[in-house]
């Protein structure tokens, strides 16, 4: 009988659990406005999906201008009917670049976070 060696068994095992590690975090599939959009009139909120669905208590997304001074209404809200939506309300925005700050965290409790910019003309 041909028996494996303990660490190529120990290899295989870390190369097929590595995969299911890096797709349990939630990631931002698309955004409204998107990264480094350039829009001609303001935006009325900012949405972002995801590939995996959010706990709402630790998901958050917040929208400040170029002063720093947050534009956006609370921290955001996890959409009840699709778990995989964040969005906030904006107030009313001029012209200028605005930085969106989201941070989240996954049904499966790993959390990700990450920004961008976007563009009003």
């Amino acid at each position: 009988m041909n028996r494996m060696n303990p660490l190529r068994l120990l290899l295989v095992l870390f190369a097929l659990l590595l995969p299911a590690q890096a797709l349990a975090h939630a990631f931002p599939d698309h955004a409204a406005p998107g990264a480094g959009a350039v829009l001609a009139q303001a935006p009325g909120a900012v949405t972002i999906h995801f590939d995996s669905e959010l706990e709402p208590l630790f998901s958050t997304v917040v929208v400040k201008n170029e002063q720093g001074v947050q534009v956006s209404q609370g921290k955001g809200q996890v959409d009840a009917h699709n778990p995989r939506v964040l969005s906030t309300r904006l107030t009313s925005e001029r012209k200028g670049t605005y930085h969106v700050y989201w941070s989240v965290v996954a049904r499966d409790g790993h959390h990700t976070e990450g920004d961008y910019t976007y563009t009003v003309q």
